[in-house]
């Protein structure tokens, strides 16, 4: 492991770690139900101020503000109020907030289970995976999409410690090209929806911190991020 001709391993670990942890808490965060074994911990510690991305964007800054404050001042209580929120945001009854499905923006009849969801579940199979729940779920649920860049880079931190230079380059490869034909043509719409509509801190930063995570990551793989906007 370390530096060779091509690749610092090193500091592709660093990064990937740190990436994979991001992804792993906004999959969670936008895919589940919120439960107290999974906040608690979060604003016991106010693990927020430990967010494993440098927060030298304005977004992450945002997201970490909010989420701190909104852990400060936490009481089991509210945890009615978030599913509240959750519901309204990503599950209903009625309209969604924020429709949390790739096909809803990028189709041409902004309809879920459509041709994106199609080609996200063949990506997802390509790799030994499948979602939970395919038969009755769309495969390009936000969470599902931010878990599947997390094995990602999981693929790449494995071939880090083999020293596998092709195994490495195919798992970047690999996330390039998800980021690049999907995630980031839809997320960073479906984040800023999160945030106008969210009725708490704690989704709005959320959101705030997928905005962030985002554009770093488009960033690294020098990626534009070109949200479509739905009508």
């Amino acid at each position: 492991m370390g530096t060779n001709g091509r690749y610092d391993f090193d500091e592709w670990q660093i990064t990937l770690t740190a990436h994979a942890l991001a992804y792993g808490f906004l999959s969670k965060a936008l895919y589940n139900e919120p439960v107290l074994d999974f906040l608690a911990p979060l604003f016991a510690d106010n693990l927020f101020a430990e967010w494993p991305l440098d927060a030298d964007v304005e977004a992450t800054r945002q997201g970490i503000a909010l989420l701190s404050a909104f852990g400060a001042a936490w009481e089991p209580d509210q945890l009615a109020l978030l599913k509240s929120d959750y519901a309204a945001l990503f599950v209903g009854p009625g309209p969604l907030l924020a429709y949390p499905w790739e096909s809803v923006y990028l189709s041409e009849e902004h309809l879920i289970f459509d041709v994106q969801t199609l080609e996200v579940r063949e990506i997802y199979r390509r790799f030994g995976l499948q979602a939970p729940a395919a038969i009755r779920e769309p495969d390009d649920h936000i969470g599902l999409e931010l878990a599947f860049l997390v094995h990602l880079c999981s693929l790449g931190l494995d071939a880090c410690a083999r020293g596998d230079i092709d195994g490495f380059e195919r798992s970047l490869q690999a996330q390039r090209g998800f980021l690049g034909d999907h995630v980031l043509r839809w997320a960073p719409i479906f984040m800023q929806r999160v945030i106008e509509h969210a009725a708490t801190d704690y989704y709005r930063g959320v959101a705030y911190l997928g905005l962030g995570a985002l554009e770093t990551v488009a960033r690294i793989f020098d990626l534009t991020i070109q949200p479509v906007e739905q009508q």
